[in-house]
C-alpha cells in the first residue's frame, strides 16, 4: 500500500520504521527543525531524522497549508497514517485522502495531547490504543480498531510508549489487510490536555500513590518536579515501598529520610515514596542515594 505518514517524536519515528517495512510511504510529514537543549540548537524532529535514514522524502511543516496540500495531491498515496503529528489535519486535507491515525488511549477516554500520561495518572483508566478516522473534530473520528493495554505498575510514559506504538502498528496492519466498518466512538468522552511545566509540579500533600503515579506519567515530559532550597528539582523515577509510613503526629510531607539502602520521602496521609532517580538544578540525572550522602544535612522538599 503507497502510505503518507505523518508525525514528529521518537514513537512516531519507531511506527514509521514499522510500517515502511510493509508498505511503500510516498511522503513524510513532520513539524519543522525546533530549538532544544539550553543552547538552543535547531534539531530534526526523530521522524525527520527516521526517514532521512529510511531515505524517504520528507516535508516539514508545523501545520498542512496550499503546499502541503499540492505535495499530499501529487504523492498519490492510497491512505495516511497519523502518529503524534502535533497538528490538526484540515478538512482541505481530509477531503483528498483517507486519513487513520494511531491515539494512545481508548477513545472516546482521553481525547487530546497527552492520553497516556492522563491514563498512568488515573492508574490504568482508559489504557490502551485506538486505531480512528480523522474528521474535523479533536480525536472524535470513527473507531476502526482499538485495544486495551494492561501498565506495568512503574511504568513511565518514557517506557510505555514503544510498547503502545508497536500495538498500534499491530491493529493498523490488521486494519488494512481486512478493512473493518468504522463505529461511531461509544461512551462519555474525558480529555487530555497538553502538561506544561506548571502542571508537573508536586504536590506533596498528596499520598504515596498519587505521587508515584505523576512521576511516572510526567517523564520524559514535562518531568515531574518540587523545590529544595528555592531551586527546582527533578525526580525522574520512585518506587512504591507498600506498608510503610512515616509516624503519624511527626509526618511532614516532602522530608527525605534513609531507612536502609532506600532514600524515602514523606507524602500526604503519612505515606511513604521511594525515591530512586533525581536530578538537582544544573546537575546530570543521579541515583538518590548518591545524592542524599552528600548532602550531610535534613533535607525537605516544597
Amino acid at each position: 500500500m503507497k502510505l503518507i505518514f505523518a508525525g514528529t517524536p521518537e514513537n512516531a519515528a519507531l511506527g514509521l520504521e514499522l510500517v515502511s517495512k510493509n508498505h511503500e510511504v510516498v511522503l513524510v510529514i513532520t513539524r519543522k527543525d525546533a530549538e532544544v537543549g539550553r543552547k538552543r540548537v535547531l534539531t530534526p524532529s526523530a521522524v525527520a531524522r527516521k526517514a532521512e535514514e529510511l531515505g524517504l522524502p520528507v516535508l516539514k511543516a508545523n501545520r498542512v497549508t496550499e503546499l502541503e496540500l499540492a505535495a499530499i495531491k501529487a504523492a498519490d498515496a492510497d491512505l495516511a497514517l497519523v502518529i503524534a503529528y502535533g497538528s490538526l489535519i484540515p478538512q482541505s486535507a481530509l477531503d483528498q485522502i483517507r486519513w487513520w491515525n494511531i491515539h494512545f488511549s481508548l477513545l472516546p477516554l482521553w481525547r487530546g495531547a497527552t492520553p497516556l500520561q492522563q491514563s498512568i495518572r488515573t492508574g490504568g483508566v482508559g489504557a490502551g490504543v485506538t486505531l480512528f478516522e480523522l474528521d474535523a473534530g479533536m480525536d472524535t473520528g470513527p473507531v476502526i480498531a482499538q485495544i486495551p493495554i494492561e501498565l506495568g505498575e512503574n511504568e513511565s510514559t518514557v517506557d510505555a510508549l514503544p510498547r503502545f506504538t508497536t500495538a498500534g502498528i499491530g491493529l493498523f496492519e490488521a486494519a488494512v489487510k481486512d478493512i473493518p466498518a468504522a463505529k461511531d466512538q461509544q461512551g462519555e468522552p474525558s480529555f487530555a490536555p497538553k502538561l506544561d511545566r506548571a502542571a508537573a509540579r508536586l504536590d506533596l500533600s498528596d499520598d504515596a500513590t498519587t505521587l508515584h503515579r505523576a512521576i511516572l506519567a510526567f517523564n520524559p515530559e514535562p518531568m515531574a518536579w518540587c523545590e529544595l532550597d528555592g531551586q527546582p528539582i527533578r525526580i525522574l523515577k520512585s518506587r512504591l515501598v507498600g506498608g510503610l509510613h512515616a509516624s503519624g503526629s511527626d509526618s511532614s510531607p516532602g522530608r527525605i529520610s534513609k531507612v536502609g539502602n532506600a532514600i524515602l520521602m514523606e507524602c500526604g496521609g503519612g505515606t511513604l515514596l521511594e525515591l530512586s532517580i533525581i536530578q538537582p538544578a544544573g546537575k546530570q540525572p543521579m541515583a538518590a542515594s548518591d545524592w542524599f550522602r552528600g548532602l550531610n544535612r535534613e533535607v525537605r522538599f516544597a
